[in-house]
């Protein structure tokens, strides 16, 4: 039962996300003339005046030539222009959507070695070269779950499979997400703290800030309380039942006896996230999107952070969502804009988890070698 009820509540979920965002959006290119302006027939207007346009012509820098679907034309301000979220789309710069590409191509190695540093603390060997063709191969399964963590699933997979230590094996893939979050929260605390100066940081950057340090320096202090034992919090699991919970402190406190690997790979995570969203920057500046970098690095790990929720593909609608909140503006991002932006940013994702379906069409993805190979 409920498993039914939470099964509903997810696709409400998803159809009211997704139902906001079809409705904020605007399908077709308008133009919204102001009060007191005037129109396509030279008549002024004591309202605004909103209309259906077919084409847009830039004149030069600050005007565009218009034409409407009546077949009106007219010169007007390019602010007084509203594209539709296809022609934004087909607007973009495929300079910044190149360097988007290759930003985000660079994460799948830092993740490899993350992930890898992990394992080979914890005595799980594994080359990573086969580390890193689970990762890529990840990367794609991450298009088939809901949230941004399906892939996970796939990693704990191929290195438990044959590893005769299959806890240890799945509790690597754990702690690397864990190492991924932490990243996150770092970038979102360095940059809330150190870019307040821009938009997007007055509004959020100080509390997104001081609350990433105060999540991180209580997250470290739990860990070593537990390392030292202050803490009794097995002895409280007994209680009601031992089982992950416990697994999860066990693998902790394991980790927590090879701080300097925990600490590599905490920093490769904040490298990560810094290139991600610098490349969803690249896809909003490919757009036309006003914000700067340091606000982009404020705002993305939040929008990021939304996205790895399990409810929807690829975060669909809850993104948009927070995105939407966090950056749409007059004068730097419109509703479109950010809409794309994600659009297109998951696109960049997808290219390079194609890529990495053809390492799946090899087989032969478990990171520990079979019997027969030894």
């Amino acid at each position: 039962m409920k498993r039914h009820f939470f099964t509903a509540a997810r696709l409400l979920l998803v159809v009211f996300g997704v139902t906001v965002i079809a409705f904020i959006v605007d399908w077709h290119s308008t133009v919204r003339i102001p009060p007191g302006q005037a129109g396509i027939d030279g008549a002024v207007s004591p309202t605004a005046i909103e209309l259906r346009i077919t084409e847009i012509t830039a004149e030069d820098r600050d005007r565009v030539r218009i034409t409407t679907i009546d077949g009106g034309s007219m010169i007007v301000p390019s602010t007084w222009v509203h594209p539709g979220l296809l022609r934004v789309l087909g607007n973009a710069d495929w300079f910044w959507l190149t360097i988007g590409l290759g930003l985000s191509g660079c994460i799948y190695p830092l993740q490899t070695t993350r992930w890898w540093i992990l394992m080979r603390c914890r005595g799980i060997p594994a080359t990573w070269v086969r580390t890193f063709r689970l990762v890529m191969v990840g990367a794609f399964c991450n298009f088939f779950l809901p949230g941004t963590e399906g892939g996970d699933v796939v990693k704990a997979w191929g290195a438990a499979k044959g590893s005769g230590r299959r806890l240890d094996a799945v509790m690597s893939v754990v702690f690397d997400r864990i190492t991924g979050l932490a990243g996150l929260v770092l970038l979102a605390a360095a940059a809330g703290l150190f870019a307040t100066e821009t938009g997007i940081a007055q509004d959020i950057g100080r509390w997104s800030g001081w609350i990433a340090v105060v999540t991180v320096c209580t997250t470290v202090f739990a860990l070593f309380a537990l390392d030292r034992g202050w803490l009794r919090i097995p002895s409280s699991i007994d209680r009601i039942g031992r089982g992950l919970p416990t697994r999860i402190l066990d693998a902790a406190r394991a980790y927590g006896s090879h701080p300097g690997a925990v600490v590599s790979a905490t920093a490769i995570s904040v490298v990560v996230q810094v290139l991600l969203a610098s490349a969803a920057g690249c896809c909003g500046w490919a757009i036309g999107v006003g914000h700067e970098l340091p606000a982009i690095l404020v705002a993305m790990p939040i929008i990021f952070i939304a996205g790895a929720i399990p409810i929807t593909w690829q975060g669909a609608g809850v993104m948009e969502i927070v995105a939407i909140g966090l950056l749409a503006g007059t004068g730097v991002a419109s509703v479109n804009q950010i809409v794309a932006m994600l659009l297109l940013y998951r696109c960049l994702e997808l290219t390079w988890g194609v890529a990495g379906s053809t390492l799946l069409l090899r087989g032969d993805i478990e990171i520990h070698p079979k019997p027969a190979e030894e």
